[in-house]
């Protein structure tokens, strides 16, 4: 039977109680490998096939919401488009560079400075007034949001285009 040392139990091996240093000795590169059995340092880790390559067709800036027009897949799945899509790009990206997830994020419905409509909401209460965005967000994110009458800086969820909920 082979033995297979991992990350884990490197890890166990160095952070672990004593006790699992003692279980872990018997994986240890220095000990010997039980009798008939034969000591292995290979990790098993999954391969990634098919990995679709997106890039982009032209010079984007960002904040550039993403058309289908704006990307092409190199290799891989043709699909891959459909999660870029409709995105807004965090950073500038130049003609055939590669895009990754971290490149992109929900669209900006919430211009920083932008007059929002305001409203709390406490079981049947609801109170509506306008205030000034902080911050710029996407739907679903919280902003700061300054009562455009009393002054305050409340903190608030973005809910719709220049709309958001305070608690």
């Amino acid at each position: 039977m082979t033995r297979l040392l991992s990350l884990f139990a490197i890890f166990a091996l160095i952070a672990g109680p004593a006790g699992a240093q003692e279980k872990m000795a018997a994986v240890s590169p220095k000990a010997p490998a039980p009798a008939g059995e034969e000591l292995s340092t290979t990790s098993v880790m999954p391969v990634k096939k098919n990995r679709a390559v997106v890039k982009a067709s032209q010079n984007l800036r960002a904040g550039t919401v993403l058309h289908s027009s704006d990307l092409f897949v190199e290799e891989g799945d043709a699909s891959a488009l459909d999660l870029f899509v409709g995105m807004e790009l965090k950073r500038s990206v130049y003609k055939d560079k590669i895009l990754s997830l971290n490149d992109v994020g929900a669209p900006t419905v919430v211009a920083r400075n932008a007059i929002v409509q305001l409203e709390f909401v406490r079981g049947p209460l609801m109170i509506t007034t306008e205030g000034r965005a902080l911050d710029a967000g996407a739907v679903g994110e919280t902003v700061r949001v300054m009562n455009l009458n009393s002054k305050i800086i409340l903190t608030a969820v973005i809910t719709g285009p220049n709309k958001a909920v305070t608690q």
